[in-house]
């Protein structure tokens, strides 16, 4: 219903600004109540009143100024909305997804992993310069030294759903760091035997691995889950079963998991499929021996004929020349808006792939002609750019970055294809694959005894000393937080809550038509008694009503003169109250008029 108030007002305003030309000044409107216009339950208060001998002009002002106070004439109220939803919006911040303790110093690391007895013999570090090197973690044990850390370090992880074929995104990067070794910022405060307090992580050349699967697999997993709780009181014992869920995923996946292969969900990718790496969109024309041919995929367009278009996100312009409907072909030319290249005419066919230039620059593909319901000639088109064969050894570039691709194909499908870093990874943070940023953090922190009462290095005394613990960490972290979006209805959970959709409620705005006319001649008016407030248009040549309220000098105006005026007038004729909107002309009263209008819309 509110749209319905909001389109009527556009109406209004629409009528104004086909009117402006008339003058170059609106006169100012007088602060008139909305209740002179409008009963509160929605219904008009106020009668327009247009002289008997007024021009055509006049008339149309009072049919304009009718049109916008329908605009008001609605009730509104709180209530419950049947069978509506509501739309929510949670914004989260970004995610720390992988956390890797690379250095941990604290009470347990000395007395559980490096077996130290706390009873005074163990100097506890009471400042940075004094924490000690052999409390590097490299990722299955403490290591002695720096140097050693960072020549066995390696970890691995898993990000679900990062690719896609087709239209699955259920394609996850495995990726596997190693050998990350660090610069610290300040290099004078650091002597490589504890972690810096700042540094920038250093990533080698083949020493970041992405697996990316693309064989997929249905598979099970069965797991006892607690189906009733126990009750010992009664002597009766918890009850379990075997459940079974259903899964899609890689055999990395399904290993993770202990799942029981079902069947083949997707044999890999093949040809004449769209897939992504880090992203990038990839069309498949054909599958070798560990090699593929693709191009960047654009996707479709419409292309009129006669009328030139660009290839999304490219500098390269397609002109359809001709479209041939009942033999479904097309005459294009190509060309580069920035090197000037441009091919000869080419017949493009249905479900043709036609390689433009020859050298894969440009592949066209025609998918339908038509006619569009403006007449025109229409072919839908696909594009893909930069077409080429990848084979093993090949590199990709990502943010100025090179990587390796080691293709595995079989069947006529690409089963795999696992990315290995080029170049030197460097900074803090360290970009990965424009979605994640690879940080390093330092913390460490001090305790005093005597500020506890407690003797945490068991010296016997309780000192006044610092004592500190100290931790190294490398993360993976999202570079944007998540931005979720649901429609939500009576009964929904709301988002990550305990909360509950229990009601909507909202503006129910009721329509109040009009039921008998507002609009009328002058001599209708019963000056003692109108019965409504009234909106007078047309000064007292025009109308006789204004004419009687000048010369019982009620109204102040020189209407004779007047550039257009609206005068609001109290307790005008039997109690009620009168504008007047007029001019010394019917030009100045449409003026007036159109102010009036505007007035309203703002109410």
């Amino acid at each position: 219903m509110k749209v319905k108030k909001i389109a009527a007002l556009a109406i209004g305003a629409a009528m104004v600004g086909a009117t402006m030309g008339f003058a170059s000044a609106q006169p100012t409107v007088p602060n008139i109540p909305k209740d002179f216009f409008v009963n509160a339950d929605g219904t008009p208060n106020v009668k327009i009143v247009v002289g008997s001998t007024a021009a055509a002009m006049d008339v149309a002002s009072a049919a304009d100024i009718a049109v916008a106070l329908g605009s008001m004439l609605y009730t509104s109220e709180q209530a419950e909305v049947q069978n509506g939803y509501v739309k929510v919006k949670a914004e989260y911040e970004p995610e720390t997804v992988k956390k890797w303790t690379i250095y941990a110093y604290n009470y347990d690391t000395m007395t559980g992993d490096h077996g130290l007895t706390i009873n005074g013999s163990e100097d506890w570090a009471t400042k940075y310069t004094e924490l000690p090197g052999d409390y590097w973690w490299n990722g299955a044990a403490y290591v002695d030294t720096y140097s050693e850390w960072k020549d066995w370090f390696t970890v691995t992880t898993t990000l679900a759903d990062k690719d896609k074929v087709n239209d699955d995104q259920l394609i996850d990067w495995h990726i596997t760091l190693g050998k990350i070794s660090l610069d610290a910022k300040d290099p004078s405060d650091w002597d490589k035997t504890y972690p810096p307090k700042d540094a920038d992580l250093v990533v080698t050349p083949g020493n970041v691995t992405v697996f990316v699967d693309y064989k997929l697999y249905n598979y099970t997993v069965t797991t006892s889950e607690k189906v009733r709780d126990e009750y010992p009181e009664w002597g009766v014992p918890a009850k379990y079963e075997n459940v079974t869920n259903w899964y899609i995923g890689d055999a990395e996946n399904m290993a993770a998991d202990g799942g029981t292969e079902v069947d083949v969900y997707s044999e890999g990718v093949g040809q004449g499929d769209t897939f992504t790496v880090f992203g990038q969109t990839y069309y498949v024309l054909s599958v070798g021996n560990d090699s593929f041919v693709a191009g960047l995929d654009k996707g479709e367009a419409w292309y009129q004929v006669g009328q030139p278009q660009a290839i999304e996100g490219t500098d390269w312009i397609v002109t359809v020349l001709d479209i041939s409907i009942i033999d479904q072909r097309a005459l294009v030319v190509v060309k580069n808006a920035v090197t000037g290249q441009e091919s000869d005419q080419k017949i493009l066919e249905e479900n043709q792939d036609v390689d433009i230039f020859g050298d894969g620059s440009v592949v066209l593909t025609l998918l339908d002609t038509f006619v569009g319901i403006d007449g025109h000639l229409i072919a839908s088109i696909k594009a893909q750019v930069d077409v080429k064969t990848y084979e093993s050894e090949d590199t990709i570039t990502y943010d100025g970055k090179k990587w390796e691709m080691t293709i595995n194909t079989d069947g006529g499908y690409i089963k795999n294809i696992t990315l290995v870093n080029k170049d030197t990874l460097e900074g803090n943070p360290v970009d990965i694959f424009g979605t994640y940023n690879l940080w390093y953090k330092f913390e460490m922190k001090t305790l005093n005894e005597k500020d506890v009462g407690y003797d945490i290095d068991g010296n016997g005394t309780i000192d006044d000393v610092d004592r500190v613990v100290a931790y190294a960490y490398i993360c993976l972290k999202e570079k944007e937080g998540k931005v979720v979006e649901k429609e939500l209805k009576v009964g929904d959970d709301v988002l990550d809550t305990d909360y509950k959709v229990e009601g909507i409620y909202g503006d129910v705005v009721t329509l109040k038509p009009v039921t008998s006319p507002i609009t009328v001649m002058d001599y209708e008016v019963n000056m003692d008694d109108p019965g409504s407030n009234l909106i007078l248009i047309g000064g007292p040549v025009a109308n006789s009503i204004t004419k009687y309220l000048v010369e019982q000098n009620i109204s102040k105006v020189d209407w004779y003169n007047s550039p257009g005026d609206i005068e609001y007038i109290q307790d005008a004729l039997g109690g009620y109250d009168v504008v007047i909107v007029a001019g010394a002309t019917r030009d100045e009263t449409k003026v007036a008029a159109e102010a009036l209008m505007e007035y309203l819309a703002g109410l």
